[in-house]
């Protein structure tokens, strides 16, 4: 398990025996990437409503968000973060303020989505493209989710990452693309999504 060598805070740490709200902010690199964990200790669903300044993220921003666990985006969030959590289970949720264009929101590889392998991401307007680098494991399928109202028109990998062997494929759901690359060997991955 790769060490991300951040410092979660628990935002509840006082009102509860065991913390069941924590929040893992990178702001090392751009764009800012935030994780929020949710965690019932019941032997029953909890049904959690969380005012979002709790975790110091704007009250007044729209949010997506990607729950690690069920594999799935979720509505979207603002003020507050409502959610059922399951008898002694936790939701993860990668979240980022909704844009105007496609962006990464979460990867397969790791329960913070994206801050342990993401190295880069950039965003060009005049060519609508996402690209990105980031490190993968070898024969792991590495999976990235971004949130994008545009059609994807095209995927690709750098021709050295090509010529090293990495696959890529991808999947398409109303408001979330899926490329998914597959490596030989651990190294970084230069891709690039253009959208029409």
């Amino acid at each position: 398990m790769p060490s991300h060598g951040l410092l979660p805070r628990p935002a509840d740490l006082f009102e509860r025996e065991l913390p069941s709200l924590w929040l893992l902010s990178d702001t090392r690199h751009k764009p800012r990437r935030d994780v929020i964990g949710i965690f019932n200790w019941e032997s029953s669903e909890q049904k959690f409503d969380y005012p979002l300044d709790r975790l110091g993220l704007d009250p007044q921003t729209d949010y997506v968000a990607f729950d690690y666990w069920h594999n799935t985006l979720i509505p979207s969030i603002k003020g507050r973060l409502p959610l059922a959590v399951p008898s002694e289970s936790c939701r993860i949720l990668a979240v980022r303020p909704r844009s105007t264009h496609p962006q990464l929101l979460s990867t397969s590889r790791h329960i913070t989505q994206g801050i342990v392998d993401v190295l880069e991401e950039s965003w060009d307007e005049n060519t609508r493209t996402l690209s990105g680098r980031s490190q993968v494991v070898a024969g792991d399928t590495y999976e990235l989710r971004i949130v994008a109202a545009a059609q994807a028109n095209s995927f690709n990998v750098s021709s050295a990452d090509e010529s090293a062997g990495v696959l890529s494929s991808s999947t398409e759901s109303p408001g979330l693309v899926r490329m998914s690359l597959r490596s030989p060997t651990s190294r970084e991955v230069s891709w690039r999504v253009h959208f029409n």
